[in-house]
C-alpha cells in the first residue's frame, strides 16, 4: 500500500474516531439535560412537556448530523477526494460546534464531562481538516451539484414522497407520536433509479415537507433520518437485486435507529423500541417490497430512463 492511501486510510479512521467521540459527548449532554427536568431513568417512559420534546431533538440532531457528516468526509477522502472530503470537514466541525453551545442557548445546564468530550470530538474533525489539506487527491472540476434533470427529478419524486408521506388517506397515526406510511417506497425508487443525489435530496425534501403540512414538530430529524436514508440506499444504483435489497435493508434500518435514538431520549426505552418495531415493519419493509417491484418493472420496460 502507498503512503498517501496509507495516509488516506488513517484518516478515515480519525473521522470515525471524531464522530463516535462527538456522539458520546452529545449523550452525555442530553442525559444532563433530561436531569433537568426530572426524568432520571429513559428505560421507563418518559413524559416531556412539547417543548421539551422539540428541545431534546434537536439538540441531539447535531451531534448525530457530525457523525453522519465527518464520517462521509473520510469515506471521500478514504476514496481520493481529498478536496471534497475537506470541505465536507467543514460543515462537520460547524455542527460540532453547535453541539456545545446549543444547550446553553436552549437554557438547560451544560455538563462539563460532556462539553469536553463534545470538544474533543470537534477537534478531532480539525485536524482531519488539517491533514487532509496536505494530501494531494483526485481533481474535481467545479460543477454544479445537480443537474438540470437532475433537479426536475428530485422536484417530481419529492412531490411523490411527500403525497405518500402525509396524505391523510394513506398514513396512519401511531399511539407512539408520529405515524406510518409509505413514502419510503418513492426515496426508494428514485435512489436506485437515479443514484444517490437525487435519493437524498428527495429523502430530505419530500418528507420534510410532509412533516411541515401535518404539524409534525420534530421535522430536523427527518433530515438527517430520511436524508441519509436516500442517499445509501442510491448507492445500489446500477447493482444487482442482492445488494440493492441489502442496501434498501440498511438504509432503512439507519433510518429508523436515527429515529430510535432519539425517541429514547423523549419517550423513553419502552415507547422507544415499539416506534422502531413499527419503523422497520410497518413502513421499511412494505416500502422496500414495493419500491423493488417497481424498480425492476421499470428497469424492464424503461431502460433509457436511468441514463
Amino acid at each position: 500500500m502507498s503512503s498517501d492511501n496509507m495516509n488516506r486510510q488513517n484518516l478515515f479512521y480519525l473521522s470515525l474516531a471524531a464522530g463516535v467521540i462527538g456522539l458520546a459527548g452529545g449523550i452525555i449532554q442530553i442525559n444532563v439535560m433530561l436531569k433537568s427536568v426530572g426524568i432520571t431513568s429513559f428505560f421507563e417512559a418518559v413524559s416531556l412537556a412539547s417543548a421539551d420534546k422539540v428541545n431534546f431533538a434537536l439538540f441531539l440532531t447535531f451531534p448525530f448530523a457530525s457523525l453522519a457528516i465527518v464520517i462521509w468526509a473520510g469515506a471521500s477522502i478514504l476514496k481520493g477526494y481529498t478536496g471534497i472530503g475537506n470541505k465536507i470537514t467543514i460543515l462537520a466541525i460547524i455542527t460540532g460546534l453547535l453541539t456545545l453551545i446549543l444547550p446553553s442557548a436552549m437554557g438547560y445546564p451544560s455538563s462539563m464531562l460532556g462539553l469536553g468530550v463534545s470538544l474533543i470530538g470537534t477537534a478531532l474533525a480539525g485536524v482531519l481538516w488539517f491533514m487532509s489539506n496536505r494530501l494531494k487527491g483526485i481533481e474535481v472540476g467545479e460543477k454544479a451539484i445537480l443537474t438540470s434533470r437532475e433537479i426536475a427529478l428530485v422536484a417530481v419524486f419529492s412531490a411523490l414522497t411527500a403525497t405518500l408521506t402525509g396524505s391523510t388517506g394513506i398514513m396512519l397515526p401511531s399511539p407512539t407520536g408520529g405515524y406510518t406510511h409509505i413514502g419510503d417506497t418513492a426515496i426508494f425508487i428514485a435512489a436506485l433509479l437515479f443514484g444517490s443525489k437525487v435519493g437524498g435530496f428527495v429523502g430530505i425534501i419530500g418528507p420534510v415537507v410532509a412533516d411541515l403540512v401535518v404539524g409534525y414538530p420534530r421535522w430536523f430529524v427527518t433530515v438527517l433520518a430520511h436524508g441519509t436514508q436516500g442517499f445509501i440506499a442510491g448507492l445500489g444504483k446500477g447493482k444487482n437485486t442482492v445488494i440493492q435489497v441489502v442496501l434498501l435493508a440498511f438504509s432503512g434500518i439507519v433510518m429508523a435507529t436515527t429515529y430510535f435514538f432519539v425517541n429514547i431520549f423523549i419517550k423513553g426505552y419502552p415507547v422507544a423500541i415499539i416506534s422502531y418495531a413499527r419503523d422497520l415493519f410497518g413502513q421499511v419493509l412494505v416500502s422496500l417490497i414495493l419500491g423493488l417491484i417497481t424498480v425492476k418493472a421499470v428497469e424492464k420496460t424503461l431502460p433509457s430512463l436511468m441514463r
